[in-house]
């Protein structure tokens, strides 16, 4: 049995040493896509967690009505917006919203927010039902879903001093 030429192409392409360079120069590639998709993943929990703390407002909570009163005859017709699979109805005023996940920000789930500069009247539909609440002329007010479950608040970050600071709904 003739032995094989070390220096001989086909002994360079097929070697042990073409092998070794490859896996490692493989495991190299993967290295490099693992630790660039934990980074990532790390920079968006970070935002999550900064969201779920710039949208923790409290306050008092916000006058619920009835949907008679909702809809008195004379007073300016609702606007409406839909916003992850929630349907907002507001009398005046803009809005921002964001999704904010549960667990401060740490959670796999969540929930939308919707600040409001001043909406007066608000309805919100969710897939449980509908909630009616009445900030007040002026009142800016905050909507939170959880749970399909409306809750709102009469306090917001979003004000008609800073409306031009985020987006517009």
């Amino acid at each position: 049995m003739a032995r094989r030429d070390p220096f001989s192409l086909q002994s360079y392409l097929f070697g042990r040493r073409t092998r070794v360079l490859l896996l490692g120069a493989l495991a190299l590639g993967v290295g490099w896509i693992a630790a660039h998709i934990i980074a990532k993943d790390r920079e968006m929990l970070r935002g999550r967690i900064a969201d779920a703390k710039a949208w923790a407002i409290d306050g008092p909570p916000c006058p619920r009505i009835t949907r008679a009163q909702f809809l008195t005859p004379g007073l300016k017709g609702p606007q409406r917006f839909d916003y992850e699979e929630v349907t907002f109805f507001r009398r005046y005023g803009h809005v921002a919203c964001a999704p904010i996940y549960e667990k401060g920000g740490r959670g796999r789930r969540f929930h939308p927010a919707c600040q409001f500069t001043s909406p007066g009247d608000l309805m919100v539909r969710t897939a449980k039902g509908e909630w009616y609440f009445r900030a007040g002329p002026g009142q800016p007010a905050t909507v939170f879903t959880t749970q399909d479950e409306a809750r709102c608040v009469l306090a917001s970050n979003y004000t008609a001093a800073n409306f031009n600071a985020a987006p517009i709904q």
